[in-house]
């Protein structure tokens, strides 16, 4: 009798178990967080920013290279092929900056 008591519960439980996972059950909608990555601009206006600072002559202002980076940074935050939150994004930022458009002081490799 003892046998058939705990099969009779291990059979509930599983079929309980069972049940309880076929249901789906309500959840809450929260709002779902993107990571948020600097874009070309403020990643700029940083690396600028840092190199003044640190007393380094600027071969050209800093809103001018600002504009000039703005002009080339897409509407989803694109540069150079990249995307804010893709590895090298801010290296490609601070190399057009240093190498191409020759406004840093040549430290685009931190």
């Amino acid at each position: 009798m003892k046998r058939i008591t705990v099969a009779a519960v291990v059979t509930a439980l599983a079929g309980l178990t069972i049940s309880a996972g076929a249901a789906p059950a309500k959840s809450h909608s929260a709002p779902a967080f993107q990571q948020s990555c600097t874009a070309a601009p403020a990643v700029a206006r940083a690396y600028l920013s840092a190199q003044v600072s640190a007393g380094k002559k600027l071969t050209m202002s800093r809103a001018a290279a600002i504009a000039e980076i703005t002009k080339l940074t897409g509407t989803d935050g694109e540069f150079a092929g990249l995307k804010p939150c893709d590895a090298g994004y801010p290296n490609a930022v601070r190399f057009y900056l240093d190498e191409v458009i020759k406004a840093g002081t040549n430290n685009s490799t931190p």
